[in-house]
């Protein structure tokens, strides 16, 4: 059942990674994408062919009369483009994880789209596993919002700004430093003359074992056994990297305080 007024038109401020992705499924999903700004021209109007819109150079050419306009921008750049932008006859939403909804109270009706996933723009993404975190400024943006989500998602949480700031910190962990450390043991493979994909079949069992059981369970490895001469026999290995020791130690410390005192 479709809220009253539900959202048909949007546009985007941004054009990475984050907004060609919810472009394209909102696109195929139905709802028409209007406009999209970047300050880098030549990005959007890559974006705008793709999608089949407007490209734009100016915020204050934005169209007022879309129903939705998603900033798909830096954390540190919405408070800004929130501040730039003229009133409009529909949604202002952001997408950010950490940004509070209230940096867009100067705008008329407000909220929250933040798609709880990482997003890397050439890369196909099946979006509708992604959670969506909705947030808004009253009752009807929120069900709106929440409608909109639906059509692209399987999962759609109300989450206010408080809780989200936490969720964002979970995700930084869970994603961006377990990539982190995927890194540099790719570096670390190639530097022994060792292919890193004899390391795949690990990832993959690791990150599927904690979606049956919890982490706690899940944990193995020469910390979690307090295995004292194999995790001298790493550091030694990793003597002539201070950083990479350094992390090392930290992560056997932390396991083996968890799990043996």
């Amino acid at each position: 059942m479709k809220t009253r007024g539900s959202i048909q038109t949007i546009s985007f401020i941004g054009s990475g990674n984050v907004a060609t992705h919810l472009a394209a499924a909102l696109q195929k999903a139905g709802h028409r994408i209007v406009e999209v700004f970047s300050p880098n021209i030549g990005n959007a109007k890559q974006f705008a062919e793709q999608f089949g819109c407007l490209a734009l150079n100016s915020l204050q050419n934005l169209n007022t009369k879309v129903d939705l306009l998603i900033i798909a921008v830096p954390d540190a750049k919405v408070e800004a483009v929130a501040k730039a932008i003229h009133q409009l006859k529909g949604i202002v939403a952001h997408t950010s994880g950490i940004i509070p909804m209230s940096v867009l109270e100067g705008t008329r009706n407000y909220g929250v789209f933040y798609p709880l996933q990482t997003f890397t723009k050439d890369r196909k993404l099946n979006i509708s596993d992604a959670p969506f975190c909705i947030e808004g400024s009253s009752e009807e943006v929120e069900e709106k919002l929440s409608e909109l989500a639906g059509k692209i998602s399987h999962s759609v949480q109300f989450v206010n700004s408080e809780q989200r700031k936490h969720l964002h910190l979970a995700a930084v962990m869970v994603s961006n430093f377990v990539n982190h450390l995927y890194g540099i043991s790719h570096d670390f493979m190639e530097s022994k003359q060792l292919d890193f994909d004899l390391l795949l079949p690990l990832i993959r069992e690791t990150a599927a074992k904690v979606q049956d059981i919890s982490p706690e369970k899940a944990q193995t490895g020469p910390a979690r056994r307090n295995d004292e001469q194999t995790l001298k026999s790493h550091l030694k290995m990793l003597k002539n990297s201070p950083e990479n020791e350094e992390l090392y130690r930290l992560f056997s410390e932390q396991i083996k305080k968890k799990y043996n005192e």
